[in-house]
Formats: C-alpha cells, sequence, structure tokens
C-alpha cells in the first residue's frame, strides 16, 4: 500500500484523514515555504524538508503515528525535486529525520494514559494490607476527655501534649499563608439574680460575704441583673520541630466585680495569656495546684467555696508517666495573704506547686500539693517567716449514661489564697500576740453529680463544706466555716445555645458564733461563639450498653494511631460478639493525643 493509499488516524478520537492526505500536506508546507522565502532565499530539499518537520512536531500533538507520515513527506520532497541535493545536504535530512522520530515517540509516551494496575480479587473478609507505619501500642483503656461545663473552662486549660478535646476542632481556620490554625471563641452571658437576704457580692455567689453582723444585716433583698461573665478567647495551634504548640489568649469583663455591697462596674480582666510548646507552659492561667475539671457545672460563677481555684502567672513542665498519667512541677507567683497588726505581707521565694493525675475512659484522679513561704514587715522590726503547704485531691467519674459525679477535698495550712471562699481575706496567716506568723489551716470538700434527662437537658446538684481551726487571738468576725448548696436544670436546645434556672443556698458561721444565711434564685442566658459537643453519647439516643469493638490500625499524620468503635445494643443489654449492635462512638488514639466523637 503506498502512502498516498493510507489515511491516518488521529490520536484518541479515531477520525481518519483523507487518503491523499499526506500528498497534499506535503505540497501544501512546500507552497507556504516558498511563498514566505522564495523571494529573499533559495529553495532546496532540505529547507522544504526542514518546514515539513517543524510541521510535523506541530502536528504530533495532535495525533499520534500521522506525525511519522510526515517525515516521509520530507523524503518524497526531496525526491520529487527538480534541483539536486548535495551529499552533505542528504545527510543532514537524515539525521534530522530521525530526531524527529526520536521526538515523536516522546511525546506519545508523554500523551498515553497509564495503565491500571491489576488487583487480584480478595477472598471474603480478608484484611486488606496497607503500608502505614508500626502501629501505636494497644490499651484497653483511653485517656479522660472532660465534660463540657457552662464556664468552658475545659476549653482554656493547659493540656499534655496540647491535646484538642474537640476532635473535629470546630471553628479552627488556618491562617493564610502560615501552619497556624486559629479560633475565635467565647461566650455571650446575661446574669438575672435576686437574693433573698443582704450578700456583699450581687454577681456571684460567696457565701463568706453574708453578713453576720451590723447595719448590713437589715439591708434586705436585692435584684441585680449583669453580663461580667461574657468572655472572649483566641487560640493558635501549630506544629513546631519541638512537638505542638499553643497560644491562648482569654478575658471577661469581671474586673471590677461586686463586693462589700458596692454593684462595681464592667472593667476587662485578664484571665490566660499562656504559651505551651509540648509539654512545658508558661504564662498567665490556671495554678497547677487546682483541678478545673473536677469543678461542677454550675451557673453560679463562684462555685463551691472549698474548691481549689485561682489564676495566677508561672511556668510548669508535665512529664508523662505511662500511657494515661503525669506528673507536673510549677514555680507560680506568690502573694502572702496575711492579716498583721502593722506593715504588711512579703514573698521571698516562688509557690511551688506539684501534682500528679491518672485520666482513663472512666474518669479520672489528681493529687496536687503546694509549698509557700509566708512572710510579714511591720517596718519596725525584722518581722518574721513561716511555711505554708496543703493537698488538694480532686476527681470525677462517670456513672450512668452521660452522667458523672465530680469530687474535691482540701487540706493545708497557710492556702488560703488558693481556696475560692477565702481568697483574699487575709487568712494565709495571722501575727500572734508575740509577732511571730502563724498559718492557719483550711479544709473541706464538695461533691456535685449532674444528670442528663435527656442530651438537650441535665441538671447539677452541689453539696460544699468549708473549715477553718481559728487561733484564740483572732477577731470575732473573723471566718470560721461556710456552706454552700446548689441545684440547677440547664436546656440546651441549640449547639450554641444554653439557657438555665439555678437554686442555691449559703450559710456562713463567724468566730464568735454568729451566723447568717442567703437564698438565690438565678436564671442565666448563654450564647457560645463555637461550642463543641456536650455530651458524647447523647447525640446517639438509645446507646444502652456499650462494649469495646477491637482496635484497629489506621495511617494520621504524625505516625499510627488505634481506632476502637463502640459498639452499643439499642435494647440496653450487650450482645455477645455485637449481633444486633451499631456503632455508638469511635474512639482513637492518636501519637500525640486521644480523641473521641460520636459516630454518625
Amino acid at each position: 500500500m503506498g502512502v498516498a493509499e493510507c489515511g491516518p488516524t488521529a490520536a484518541g478520537t479515531g477520525e481518519r484523514y483523507p487518503p491523499n492526505w499526506l500528498g497534499e500536506k506535503a505540497k501544501g508546507i512546500a507552497m507556504r515555504f516558498t511563498e514566505r522565502k522564495g523571494a529573499t532565499a533559495p529553495l532546496t530539499p532540505t529547507s522544504i524538508a526542514r518546514a515539513i518537520a517543524r510541521e510535523a512536531a506541530r502536528e504530533a500533538l495532535r495525533f499520534g503515528r500521522a506525525a511519522a507520515a510526515l517525515t516521509a513527506a520530507a523524503s518524497l520532497s526531496f525526491a520529487l525535486s527538480p534541483v539536486p541535493a548535495r551529499a552533505d545536504e542528504i545527510s543532514d535530512l537524515r539525521e534530522m529525520v530521525k530526531q524527529l522520530e526520536a521526538r515523536i515517540s516522546a511525546l506519545e509516551a508523554e500523551r498515553a494514559p497509564p495503565k491500571a494496575p491489576v488487583i487480584a480479587p480478595a477472598a471474603p473478609d480478608a484484611p486488606v494490607a496497607a503500608a502505614v507505619p508500626a502501629p501505636a501500642p494497644e490499651s484497653s483503656e483511653f485517656p479522660y476527655v472532660p465534660a463540657a461545663t457552662m464556664k468552658a473552662d475545659e476549653e482554656a486549660s493547659p493540656r499534655v501534649d496540647n491535646v484538642v478535646i474537640d476532635p473535629k476542632m470546630k471553628g479552627f481556620f488556618r491562617i493564610p499563608g502560615t501552619d497556624t490554625t486559629m479560633k475565635v471563641g467565647g461566650y455571650a452571658k446575661v446574669d438575672f439574680i435576686y437574693d433573698t437576704k443582704p450578700i456583699g457580692t450581687f454577681d456571684y455567689f460567696v457565701t463568706s460575704a453574708i453578713p453576720t453582723s451590723g447595719t448590713d444585716t437589715g439591708r434586705g433583698s436585692q435584684f441585680t441583673v449583669h453580663a461580667k461573665q461574657t468572655r472572649l478567647n483566641l487560640d493558635l495551634r501549630s506544629d513546631t520541630d519541638w512537638g505542638p504548640a499553643r497560644i491562648f489568649f482569654e478575658a471577661d469583663w469581671y474586673g471590677d466585680a461586686s463586693y462589700g455591697f458596692s454593684s462595681g462596674g464592667y472593667r476587662f480582666r485578664l484571665r490566660h495569656a499562656y504559651g505551651q510548646v509540648r509539654n512545658f507552659a508558661a504564662g498567665y492561667s490556671f495554678s497547677a495546684f487546682m483541678d478545673n475539671d473536677a469543678l461542677p457545672d454550675t451557673l453560679d460563677f463562684e462555685g463551691p467555696g472549698s474548691a481549689a481555684y485561682l489564676t495566677l502567672a508561672g511556668a510548669r513542665y508535665t512529664w508523662k508517666v505511662g500511657t494515661n498519667a503525669n506528673l507536673s512541677l510549677a514555680a507560680e507567683a506568690p502573694n502572702a495573704d496575711v492579716t498583721v497588726p502593722v506593715g504588711g505581707g512579703r514573698s521571698t521565694l516562688p509557690d511551688v506547686t506539684m501534682r500528679a493525675r491518672c485520666e482513663a475512659d472512666c474518669g479520672h484522679l489528681q493529687l496536687s500539693g503546694v509549698w509557700r513561704k509566708l512572710g510579714w514587715r511591720s517596718g519596725e522590726g525584722p518581722g518574721d517567716q513561716t511555711n505554708g503547704y496543703g493537698i488538694n485531691l480532686a476527681g470525677s467519674l462517670k456513672t450512668v449514661g452521660d452522667d458523672y459525679v465530680v469530687v474535691g477535698g482540701i487540706w493545708g495550712k497557710g492556702i488560703a489564697r488558693y481556696v475560692n471562699d477565702v481568697t483574699g481575706s487575709g487568712l494565709d496567716a495571722v501575727v500572734d500576740p508575740d509577732g511571730n506568723l502563724q498559718a492557719l489551716e483550711e479544709y473541706g470538700g464538695y461533691v456535685g453529680y449532674t444528670h442528663y434527662w435527656s442530651p438537650k437537658l441535665r441538671s447539677t446538684a452541689v453539696v460544699n463544706y468549708l473549715g477553718m481551726s481559728n487561733k484564740s487571738w483572732q477577731a470575732g468576725s473573723s471566718f470560721s466555716n461556710s456552706q454552700y448548696y446548689s441545684a440547677n436544670l440547664i436546656w440546651n436546645p441549640a449547639g450554641s445555645f444554653n439557657v438555665g434556672l439555678e437554686l442555691l443556698y449559703g450559710r456562713y458561721r463567724t468566730y464568735d458564733g454568729l451566723s447568717a444565711n442567703d437564698t438565690r434564685i438565678q436564671a442565666s442566658v448563654q450564647y457560645d461563639f463555637v461550642r463543641w459537643p456536650v455530651s458524647l453519647t447523647g447525640d446517639r439516643p438509645g446507646c444502652g450498653a456499650v462494649q469495646n469493638g477491637p482496635p484497629r490500625s489506621v495511617p494520621v499524620r504524625g505516625g499510627s494511631a488505634t481506632m476502637r468503635i463502640m459498639m452499643a445494643d439499642p435494647s440496653g443489654d450487650a450482645q455477645p460478639g455485637f449481633r444486633g449492635a451499631r456503632p455508638c462512638r469511635t474512639d482513637i488514639r492518636h501519637p500525640t493525643g486521644v480523641t473521641r466523637w460520636p459516630t454518625p
């Protein structure tokens, strides 16, 4: 078959060209070249062949082997030319044809679609092998995930390895041009408060502010509306060569809280400003002595009087011990809160706090201790110093469904600064008649229970007691003991919207034996800017009895993760082998932390 009798096919289209296509193509190229160059340059077979070669390169991008036929046209035009060719021109033409054919082959290889890999059929129920990093060590337990509360302090607290308690990182977005993610959070809250009897703090329930004597006892009832608890925060996270890094800022408007029957005002107040790289944190945040994960879910800003609660400047380092335990050591800003006849308190060393913490799927337990150096300077003599020390044992435990209980117990000498009801009262220590500084003993505890009536409706009840061992030379109006009781009902109609009603009762007794009480009714409306799910399993009604599913290794960034699907039987009875069960919750152990969320 001659060249003029075949019609090339365009690559990938199936379109065929006319039988005399090649000859016409060569003649057309020669005519165009003659019109452009004939007037100024001599025409030779080599120059015409070069023009045909350039055209072939362009055509090769549109169709495959048809371009190779154009190279034959170069030889054809040479053979038909009446002008005799020189030997060097023939040699050049042959070399050009070889180069063009090599180029066409390369272009066709680039345009060819990749061949689909041949996959052998897998046997039924056979696991699919994948090239993944070595699996993380398996464990029958997963670290504790704190319950979400109205105050959202669980989101602000420094965590081991900077773990994010919301696995979906709701509200985070990447800052353009960087590897940093950021979330703007907080909430707007308004409180409507009615006190049946006098209390010196209108916007938070401090039982030690209930007057037991004097003219203030006749002040009567009080109604207050305020929004000082409204908060704004900024959470920035990034991966560094040293590990996950975090910077967290938070502030509210409690800088001028009511006290001594003064309503105060709205002054911006710093609550948190700290940075953390892996397990080293420094800045302004919660004291390592307190356990904010063990605080009950109250509408009242104060909470139980015996709870350890303090924000201050400091630095801490945490060591991981095993899978679910850690130890922390911190140096924190000191402040000797003492009662002296003249002069004032002084601090010569930082407060040193230590804590041991164990976390599990069912809850957590934390034991912390603090050592302090307390002193006073009279201005007329050398003054005196003494040691302060104490322990705080707190934790949480899941009970039935989403219900959980929180407990806390505290004891110490010279640690009033760290205790909710007596902080700032000058009760770390007192000066005796001989001028010696004596640390005061505090002790107390609380229990809080949260019950979910439904995934959207919950209640928390709290019982609390705080006592102090008084010195004989203390004033009769000094703190002796206090009691705090509360019960609430919180409705969460939408993810970011909460309304609640709370009843509080407090009783306060002074060293001289006088006592007084107050009953408060508080209604709150709160809208969170960004909110992670309050309930881990409540979003799946009827989870019933839950069993651990088999662990699976899955590849993730930074290593491998162990995934375990929690199976539940809607009837409430776990079935052997998970017969009739369905996924209820997914737990994932990541090399840098553990996350979980309801399985959709």
